[in-house]
């Protein structure tokens, strides 16, 4: 369980499985600290070299909302749920978690344009409606290791 329940929080915690439970055994990815393009960047190493994205949201009883972009919806986010660039549509997933919660919930940009509130991406607060959690995949810690691993071997 997270020590506190915020995004970055979230964050922390899957980067900290990525670099313990992944690249500390199969050392041919590299996890990047930057976060210009995305929450979680890992490059693979090996005879196909491949870039993976994670954006990765959480859900508080407190924040009330999961939203993505900024104010305006305008960001990363905005443009790739709006675009559809073939290369994010293969190679970049979202993590989702709420408080108090220890799985982790899986989806790719096709799943998360279903679930956005509105149906469609404005000039505004944009947001995920919270039923997004009653219909994409979600894994415990174990899990979602497995998954990591067969994703970024893909």
């Amino acid at each position: 369980m997270l020590e506190k329940n915020t995004e970055i929080a979230v964050e922390n915690h899957i980067r900290e499985i990525i670099s313990n439970k992944i690249i500390g055994i199969k050392n041919y990815f590299t996890l990047l600290d930057s976060k210009n393009v995305s929450d979680i960047i890992i490059c693979r190493n090996i005879i196909i070299p491949k870039i993976f994205f994670i954006e990765v949201k959480h859900y508080s009883k407190k924040k009330g909302r999961i939203g993505f972009g900024d104010a305006s919806g305008a960001g990363f986010q905005s443009e790739i749920l709006k675009k559809r660039p073939r290369y994010l549509e293969e190679n970049l997933i979202w993590v989702f978690q709420k408080e108090n919660d220890k799985k982790f919930y899986v989806s790719n940009n096709n799943e998360c344009i279903k679930y956005i509130s509105g149906g469609s991406i404005g000039n505004k607060n944009n947001n995920f409606q919270l039923k997004i959690f009653d219909h994409i995949k979600s894994y415990d810690e174990k899990g979602f290791i497995t998954f990591l691993e067969g994703w970024l071997l893909k």
